[in-house]
């Protein structure tokens, strides 16, 4: 099972690897192309299609990965594929005929250049809404090498057809949001062929009562992901409200530099992690699902918890290479959005144990809890303290979310931290933030913005890292084997 989830990574990698660092080559671009006001009414039009898609269709891209297996089994994937489109149909139309009326009624309240970026908004969501549900579809078959492609289609499409609009045909900073509409409209009618090719889908297949089911099991996850939606991004809007504009843009382009790099990893997991331990518990039964959770908590705690212990001290070099010089002072959120992605990758792994027991009403009100705590944190502290302010509530509400969610999932599959990974991967990882600092003690480079310091600190931190990792023996024997083997067949594979 270890050479399957790492054999999937593998594949997944480049879905995530690539686009992170091209978000962050383009960070440079974008931050020289528009200023912090204008990337600030960007990230809210992108805010406004990510509330849209929680609401509407969040629920069912869980749902897919969950009832898929069990319709594979029975042979019974018609009925699948039409409930699943009748249902995400439905609350695309709902969803969009409320969002277009609320938009016509509140105009007169809306800044008139946010405005038309705000009806963007919304054929963004519909396009991007159908097209992230049948990529569930293409993970819940475990095709990670289709889903790697389409990923990477629609994912530089976008910044590619976008920036191609705003550097050559003048566009502003709507351009990018035309990229965000158009590549995935383009790609779409392949996806769902490749999806539902030899499968005979009839309107005889659309069951009420499977319909109901489906309902029931992805409502209460919308909620709490619309609950979610608040935890990553209320603080923008709170921020614009109370707030310079300018904060929106630094806050924005911070988060996403450090999200963007430890959500690579986070993501890779959770993408191998649910169909794996779903089809095991469907398979093998709850000790096989245990023993996968075990080892997948493992492996994220090895290599996430250092990633982000690692940007949290190289912070400032890192924001101060990829942004122009009115983004700096956002390095200053760099550490708390960091290991926010990584309780968030705790929460997800943790709570797997409600989602095959389809307690999704459980997992709804842990998130609106976690999301209140930081909406109520952010009112309170934002308006006094800034922007800074608004990436420490963040963390605190995913680490309100990572305790909820293990707690909840405990009685239907026991979650076993594993407290000596753990202990292992702390100890190497101080190795590493000691190495990191002592070659910037020794270079006497105080404000740490120099390139060449921070590509040598990287380069000294992974060896010291690993080495630590084995001088403590966290590997074993059969790790080992399985490592070696997987490393041969990829060494080995015609590029």
């Amino acid at each position: 099972m270890l050479k399957a989830f790492v054999r999937d990574m593998l594949t997944y990698l480049p879905s995530k690897l690539l686009p992170a660092l091209t978000g962050l080559i383009t960070a440079p671009i974008l931050t020289r192309l528009f200023l912090p006001a204008e990337y600030g009414h960007y990230a809210l039009a992108l805010g406004v299609s990510g509330f849209l898609f929680a609401l509407a269709c969040s629920g069912f891209g869980a749902g897919v990965v969950r009832f898929f297996p069990a319709y594979k089994v029975k042979s019974e994937l018609g009925v699948f594929f039409a409930t699943l489109s009748g249902s995400v149909g439905m609350a695309i139309a709902a969803v969009s005929a409320v969002s277009f009326s609320a938009l016509f009624l509140l105009r007169g309240h809306l800044p008139d250049a946010l405005y038309p970026l705000l009806l963007m908004s919304i054929p963004i969501f519909v396009v991007q809404a159908i097209s992230n549900i049948f990529m569930n579809v293409v993970r819940a078959q475990e095709r990670s090498g289709l889903y790697t492609v389409f990923d990477l289609l629609t994912r530089y499409g976008s910044l590619g057809l976008g920036l191609l609009l705003v550097i050559v045909f003048a566009f502003q900073v709507e351009g990018l949001l035309w990229g965000e509409l158009l590549a995935p409209a383009l790609a779409l009618p392949f996806l769902l062929f490749l999806t539902t090719r030899g499968v005979s889908i009839r309107p005889g297949h659309f069951r009420p009562p499977d319909v109901t089911q489906m309902w029931h099991y992805a409502w209460p996850l919308a909620l709490g992901n619309m609950a979610m939606w608040g935890l990553r991004l209320s603080d923008r809007y709170i921020i614009g409200f109370f707030r310079p504009g300018s904060e929106v843009g630094l806050y924005s382009v911070a988060y996403n530099i450090s999200g963007k790099s430890i959500d690579m990893l986070v993501a890779l997991f959770l993408l191998s992690m649910f169909p794996i331990v779903m089809n095991t518990w469907e398979s093998h039964g709850r000790e096989a699902s245990e023993k996968a959770q075990t080892m997948i908590t493992r492996l994220f705690l090895i290599l996430c918890l250092p990633a982000a212990a690692g940007l949290s001290v190289l912070a400032l070099p890192f924001v101060a290479l990829l942004t122009a010089e009115p983004y700096h002072d956002g390095y200053r959120i760099v550490g708390y959005i960091a290991f926010s992605s990584f309780a968030w990758g705790l929460s997800q792994i943790a709570s797997i144990g409600t989602l095959i027991k389809k307690k999704t009403p459980r997992i709804a009100i842990n998130q609106i809890v976690a999301a209140s705590v930081n909406l109520g944190l952010n009112l309170v502290l934002v308006p006094r303290f800034g922007f800074v302010v608004a990436g420490f509530s963040t963390l605190v509400g995913y680490a309100v979310l990572f305790v909820l969610q293990a707690y909840a999932s405990r009685p239907y599959l026991t979650w076993r931290l594993p407290f000596r990974t753990l202990r292992n991967a702390i100890i190497a990882t101080i190795c590493m933030g000691l190495a990191v600092l002592g070659i910037y003690a020794v270079s006497g480079n105080r404000d740490g913005v120099h390139l060449g310091y921070l590509f040598l600190s990287i380069v000294v931190a992974v060896p010291v890292y690993l080495a630590s990792l084995l001088l403590l023996g966290e590997a074993n024997e059969e790790e080992w084997a399985a490592a070696k083997r997987l490393w041969y067949r990829v060494a080995r594979r015609p590029a």
